[in-house]
């Protein structure tokens, strides 16, 4: 267990409503008690409320009150019971009773979802359940319509939301009782899906003496959707009868594509004579920085506690923002202006608060009577919101980008959309209506993708460039010649010389390439080998030579500077006999046995000079000397 030490942070003044918040203005809570978010700071205003705990209120973007609940009741703006707003199966002793969500497409459509107290062992159902309101009824003053939906059973008081990854659809996450599973449901258009399911952290259940334990404490996503944190008490008996109790914080990454809770992060405070229980959980809004809350007997002594968790650091070392021993601390809930509040239990009229949560240590502005509720006072809980609401995250859904094709290829437009439980539809503007098609021409396609309550749109312009050119055949010249190479006309040319140009004329055998862009970015190349040749084809030939083997013009070979297409050469004695012939141009001959004497020759060769097959035909005398 880490060493921990603690700090009163120092106050910080100064309100201001953080833009699109409006839907969190009006709070109700407590024994009577509620909260105005006003420019200038928060007014304290009554209320009918009575709960111990959980609660949860919404108003529209304008900042007018819709309606509130304790888990049981629905109240309207009016303060009234809304018709059917009775017998909710929450309880006012459930940490986190309630969470009201926006039912997505649907702009008077919201839902109340409902956690039970105790896992059940104090009301009449264990189960989590959620209800919608309809605000288009009763004049505009909100009905809960149809039957209550029941979901997983059974589960603690926990009970927390965030926007799914598309910015329309809701994840609103409950944790199971006996177990370690959290149930992630998804709210869409077409109702409550789900659950997808994590098993992983701490597992609340039954005690050494077989008593329920572990179900209270909050829970909360991040602003960003990213991450979950959530606050357990762990009962176990120390001695026969006597009790301990420690608070377990746990950390998790959470995949609001899928639902799915991962990378388990845990810290353990208390003592072994500790009697400690965790309340309240919440992240600052940069989600870098989180704090709790905890209550009981902490080394003897009654105290209750803040801390504060540097997530940039492991998780087993919080810094310790309060210690006091009266007036427990509860829940902990970003208000609209960007300030923490906490919950003051034991008859409080008034809230602590922070002023600035994002700051580590003792500038984050703790203030223990924070905000005053007049005559009313505080308890347990506060309206249990989501932070990620009203607004949505930044959404691409379609993974299509405006595309270039370079030369003549086709080009697929895949616009594959999935969600975990809507099959879509598709429509292209070419009458296609598979997820993806293969396109060949430029062109603006544009494609629909069709869900249960809603149509997602997207444009692609695909451009296609490239040219289709070559620099010709290999190519072989006369050594005394120089040949030219063209390239297209383009936006940039560049040769294998460096050259920019769009010619180059070049002597030098070798490969020779070029690289051309159109305008609009396009890259074809071409190359082409050139090889040069001696063209003249001069010939010679020994008048004598002395094969006398001393190394010197020991045999007789034709000297030519080319290659020939044809070569013929043959040698007579005096009598016209023949005594060499050979069609080879490297020819050698030796002469062996041969007397010496005055030889006739006879030579015939061809070759091309670039332009024509030249033929020669020549004789003549050699001369043999030893």
């Amino acid at each position: 267990m880490a060493i921990r030490s603690w700090i009163i942070c120092w106050a910080l003044t100064g309100v201001s409503l953080v833009s699109g918040q409006a839907q969190h203005t009006q709070w109700f809570m407590g024994y009577g008690a509620g909260l105005h978010f006003q420019v200038g700071g928060p007014v304290a205003m009554g209320g009918p409320l009575s709960t111990g705990e959980g609660c949860a209120s919404i108003s529209d973007a304008a900042g007018q009150l819709l309606f509130f609940t304790d888990g049981i009741t629905v109240w309207d703006r009016s303060l009234n019971v809304m018709p059917n707003g009775s017998g909710l199966l929450g309880h006012t002793s459930s940490t986190q009773s309630a969470l009201i969500v926006p039912i997505p497409g649907q702009p008077d459509q919201y839902g109340i979802f409902t956690a039970p107290a105790s896992a059940g062992f104090w009301t009449l159902s264990g189960a989590a359940h959620h209800y919608r309101v309809d605000m288009a009824a009763h004049g505009g003053l909100g009905d809960v319509v149809g039957d209550a939906g029941v979901l997983a059973s059974s589960v603690t008081e926990k009970l927390t939301a965030t926007r799914h990854a598309n910015g329309t659809d809701i994840w609103v996450l409950y944790h199971g009782f006996n177990n370690a599973e959290y149930y992630a449901y998804l709210v869409t258009c077409t109702g409550v899906e789900g659950p997808v399911v994590s098993t992983i952290g701490h597992a609340p259940g039954y005690d050494a003496m077989g008593e329920p334990e572990g179900f209270m404490g909050c829970m909360k996503l991040s602003q960003q959707g990213d991450r979950l944190a959530s606050v357990w008490t762990h009962n176990t008996l120390a001695t026969q009868g006597e009790y301990r109790s420690d608070v377990i914080v746990d950390l998790l990454d959470f995949d609001n594509s899928s639902g799915v809770l991962s990378n388990l992060q845990s810290d353990t405070l208390g003592s072994p004579d500790d009697l400690y229980q965790g309340y309240g959980v919440a992240f600052s809004p940069s989600g870098n920085v989180l704090y709790t809350t905890a209550n009981g007997i902490f080394s003897g002594a009654y105290i209750n506690h803040v801390r504060q968790y540097d997530l940039a650091l492991p998780l087993d070392g919080p810094l310790q923002l309060a210690a006091i021993p009266v007036r427990g601390f509860g829940t902990v809930q970003l208000g609209p202006d960007g300030a923490l509040y906490i919950a003051r239990s034991n008859g409080a009229t008034y809230l602590s608060r922070i002023a600035a949560p994002d700051v580590v240590g003792a500038g984050c502005g703790f203030v223990d009577e924070g905000v005053s509720l007049g005559t009313a006072t505080s308890t347990w809980g506060l309206p249990n919101q989501w932070d990620t609401y009203p607004e949505p995250v930044p959404f691409d859904p379609i993974p299509l980008a405006d595309t270039l094709i370079c030369g003549a290829v086709d080009l697929v437009l895949d616009a594959t959309y999935t969600h975990l439980f809507q099959v879509p539809a598709y429509l292209w503007s070419t009458g296609g209506t598979t997820a993806s098609i293969t396109v060949h021409e430029a062109g603006t396609y544009t494609v629909e993708v069709l869900l249960p309550c809603s149509t997602l749109y997207d444009t692609v312009r695909v451009e296609r460039g490239g040219m289709d050119f070559t620099l010709g055949e290999d190519l072989w010249i006369c050594d005394d010649q120089a040949a030219t190479f063209t390239a297209p006309e383009a936006a940039t040319i560049l040769w294998s010389t460096g050259d920019t140009v769009p010619s180059i004329t070049v002597a030098e055998e070798g490969v020779y390439s070029v690289r051309v862009t159109d305008t609009i970015g396009c890259v074809t190349t071409d190359s082409v080998r050139l090889t040069t040749r001696n063209c003249a084809c001069a010939f010679y030939l020994p008048n004598a030579f002395s094969p006398n083997n001393d190394g010197i013009n020991d045999v007789l070979q034709p000297v030519m500077d080319c290659d020939p297409a044809a070569f013929e050469l043959e040698l007579f004695d005096r009598w016209g006999a023949s005594l060499f012939r050979s069609t080879d141009a490297l020819a050698r001959w030796g002469a062996t046995g041969v007397p010496i004497g005055v030889y006739a020759y006879r030579l015939s060769y061809a070759w091309h000079d670039g332009v024509a097959m030249q033929h020669r035909a020549k004789t003549g005398h050699v001369t043999l000397v030893r």
